[in-house]
């Protein structure tokens, strides 16, 4: 995944090509979801009837799981995927789409890290297209971020990068481009706030996203003759969430 020279601009999109609004969790984090909202509701019936007080710890216990992975859940369908014939676009869509008929977007700047930030990439400014189903390349990207993060000192955020998103998806793209041709919406990020710093905003040469159909995905990619090919699996070597 390399580095780039600067280059003008490009205007995009186009025609929507295929999309994906929201991504698809993993069948576990649903399944963990539902049962605990269950456990939660049951308890707190059944401890209100005669001689089954008891079942407060289950109503206590579901209430608490229920609420974690309800979290874990909206994090996990807060973005999307858009392809283009010009290029590809990932990040909060429906929520853009909302505030585009309100007339409120984009906004003059946003957090870093915020899921409802769009990122655009025209196909000119696309080196590769990753679409991985494989536990072990996976756990390796999201093992690379956190091996950056750790040699910054988690003062720095690359943007482009959903990873709290990826954490319960069974299948994550992965975009390798030159961000100096990438676009995003807003165009500004204000630092985020860590537990002992601010972290500053980055622009990343690696984009990641979950995915709910790389196989369909791909299909309408291959379609598209100025766009890159899709591999199944990651380059050699260390990914870079930043240009040195």
């Amino acid at each position: 995944m390399s580095a780039h020279e600067a280059r003008p601009e490009v205007q995009m999109p186009g025609q929507v090509i295929y999309s994906e609004d929201h991504s698809g969790p993993r069948r576990r984090l649903v399944t963990v979801t539902i049962l605990s909202w269950a456990a939660l509701i049951g308890g707190g019936v059944a401890m209100n009837l005669p001689h089954l007080e008891g079942f407060a710890v289950l109503a206590i216990v579901g209430g608490f799981f229920a609420l974690v992975y309800t979290v874990f859940l909206l994090y996990a369908t807060a973005v999307g995927i858009r392809v283009y014939e010009d290029g590809i676009m990932i990040g909060g869509l429906l929520g853009r789409d909302r505030r585009l008929r309100r007339g409120t977007w984009p906004p003059r700047k946003m957090a870093a890290g915020s899921l409802k930030a769009v990122f655009i990439c025209p196909w000119q400014a696309t080196d590769g297209l990753y679409a991985l189903t494989g536990r072990s390349d996976i756990k390796r990207i999201r093992r690379d971020l956190r091996k950056y993060l750790r040699q910054t000192y988690r003062t720095k955020m690359p943007l482009g990068v959903f990873d709290s998103a990826t954490y319960f998806a069974p299948a994550v793209l992965v975009i390798s481009n030159d961000p100096r041709r990438t676009e995003s919406e807003p165009r500004e990020f204000r630092p985020a706030r860590g537990q002992y710093s601010r972290i500053r905003p980055v622009q990343s040469p690696v984009w990641m996203v979950p995915i709910r159909n790389p196989d369909a995905f791909r299909a309408a990619v291959q379609r598209l003759p100025q766009a890159p090919p899709v591999h199944d699996r990651l380059p050699e070597g260390h990914v870079r969430f930043e240009i040195s």
